[in-house]
């Protein structure tokens, strides 16, 4: 708990002590047969509930009405507590919170109770305090604590509010009877589990009737926003490039329905992460994250197959040890404590891909409604993901992850890739092509004919592998990385160089060999070996062909 909560829980066990205070004298019964069977009945009324927005109405509070027909209020207030802290699954911050609202709310209701001038008023009185409280303490808790809009749950809120009151009329009527006879009582009891029966189904139904209210509202705001994304994309070609970028993180940010977000990419030079925009954060705090840049090894980690979710990537809480290098968590952060709630140490990334490539990431935080993202917010992403590429591919940031690629590289650079992409477990395809007899045509051809053959071979290798690749050569051999995910196509790219080659030069055979990392080799050193083997191979059978290992 944070000092935020320590102190809000405390203040209001103090005031729920001093208005306890004047609801004197305090009694409490100890018949066990009949405190063991409402101790039971709260139980099971706890189980029971109906989560909303972080805020959970059970019907543990109409079991409570229903005891005050046969305990007093003093000798509920501690069952009721009681219930609350034997209840399985729930974190300790909740269990304080649930106990310290459930005293507050019954010792107003107890006041109420002690002051009625009548007896049946007594219960009715007490569902007051009880309920108006609940009101109360619901509207602070989820207006400070979660930050979230009330207004999306307030109806169901006033319904529980005006049923309770309804409940209490119902038990009422006990004390409007001649006599106390068991068939009264019976009648009372069976009215009073009719209207629990249909409690439930009102107010699921209209929890059904909020959630519409929220898809709606949600449309709307998808259609506005995406108004609002086709003005920037039409403007992306004449305004700064960085002045939409900003403004696209925050459209995001509004449809995905996120309130933070950081904008990266891979700086392919320097081996570093660029912070490129923000949302959500103050300038003071970007510019500070903005000299920590993580480098792409690192990063690359945390996009692992495990936290693979339909093409982003959820890290959960403890899944991976971070310092503030590579996290930024925005200040006065709530949790909800719901099912599939979103935790602050959570991270939600949405890789940038170019050509199969990951050049960057997106990185979200803190759901407007508290929860981790749906199918829905993920789909949503990966199509904001998809236009910041485009924007990127036409601007200055190009250089950072498009620059070398499709070009010729050294010997040496091009092992120092495929070994970092190994390091880093990325998937790449590796192309071995060499001319077959090439000394033999240097001799009866001409030593400028087999230079014509090289320059030709390098410049359809460049058309081929541009943005997706590099290569370097050495005599009449060809060595080809490809960022590619499918070795299928290697396959098209070697066999697409070799045709038009031979369109050319009819009397030239190329011989080439695809390999994949990881599926055919683990490490650099096999990888190559496995490419030589198959390439000596295609040799031997004849030469001008494409091996597939």
């Amino acid at each position: 708990m944070t000092k935020k909560d320590t102190l809000f829980a405390i203040s209001l066990f103090l005031i729920g002590l001093i208005i306890l205070s004047f609801a004197k004298p305090f009694v409490i019964i100890f018949d066990f047969r009949l405190l063991g069977l409402a101790f039971l009945i709260l139980i099971i009324a706890q189980l029971i509930e109906i989560p909303i927005a972080g805020v959970t109405f059970s019907t543990r509070s109409f079991a409570i009405l229903f005891l005050m027909l046969f305990l007093n209020p003093e000798t509920v207030m501690i069952l009721s507590i009681a219930t609350i802290l034997i209840r399985k699954g729930q974190s300790l911050r909740i269990s304080i919170f649930r106990v310290v609202f459930e005293f507050i709310q019954i010792a107003v209701g107890t006041l109420l109770f002690k002051l009625s001038p009548k007896d049946y008023y007594s219960l009715v009185l007490f569902a007051l305090g009880y309920f108006l409280t609940n009101i109360l303490l619901t509207t602070i808790y989820v207006h400070f604590f979660v930050k979230m809009n009330i207004k999306n749950f307030l109806r169901v809120t006033f319904l529980v509010f005006i049923l309770g009151m309804y409940a209490s009329l119902i038990l009422t009527t006990i004390y409007l009877l001649p006599e106390a006879k068991i068939t009264y009582m019976l009648f009372t009891f069976f009215l009073y589990a009719g209207f629990l029966v249909q409690l439930l189904y009102t107010v699921r139904s209209q929890v059904w009737l909020q959630e519409l209210i929220y898809e709606k509202d949600e449309i709307e705001r998808e259609i506005q926003n995406l108004s609002r994304l086709q003005e920037i994309l039409e403007q992306s070609k004449t305004e700064d490039t960085d002045v939409v970028l900003k403004r696209m993180l925050e459209i995001s940010c509004n449809m995905i329905g996120f309130e933070v977000a950081l904008l990266n990419l891979f700086d392919s030079n320097s081996g570093k992460v660029v912070r490129i925009a923000s949302y959500g954060i103050s300038d003071s705090d970007f510019e500070q994250i903005k000299i920590k840049q993580p480098s792409i090894k690192d990063s690359m980690l945390l996009m692992q197959s495990r936290f693979d979710s339909e093409g982003v990537y959820f890290i959960p809480k403890g899944s991976v040890a971070l310092d503030d290098t590579y996290v930024f968590k925005p200040l006065d952060y709530a949790k909800l404590e719901v099912d599939n709630a979103w935790d602050p140490d959570d991270l939600f990334l949405v890789p940038l891909r170019f050509n199969n490539r990951i050049i960057g990431y997106i990185s979200y935080d803190r759901p407007t409604n508290g929860l981790r993202p749906t199918r829905r917010e993920i789909e949503l992403s990966k199509f904001f993901a998809w236009h910041f590429v485009q924007i990127f591919k036409e601007s200055s940031y190009r250089e950072l992850f498009a620059s070398n690629y499709g070009r010729e590289v050294s010997t040496s650079t091009l092992m120092n890739e495929m070994a970092k992409a190994i390091e880093q477990r990325r998937m790449f395809t590796f192309l071995y092509i060499d001319i077959d007899n090439f000394d033999k045509i240097n001799l009866e051809r001409g030593f400028q004919i087999g230079d014509e053959i090289l320059r030709d071979m390098k410049i359809h290798i460049e058309d081929e592998i541009r943005n997706i690749g590099i290569y370097s050569y050495s005599g009449d051999e060809f060595k080809i990385l490809l960022w590619t995910k499918s070795k299928s196509d290697g396959m098209l790219i070697a066999e697409k160089i070799s045709e038009m080659i031979r369109e050319k030069y009819a009397y030239v055979k190329v011989t080439g060999a695809v390999v994949k990392y990881p599926v055919d080799a683990e490490n650099l050193e096999d990888l190559l070996n496995k490419a030589r083997t198959a390439l000596v191979a295609g040799k031997k059978s004849g030469g001008g062909r494409i091996i597939n290992l």
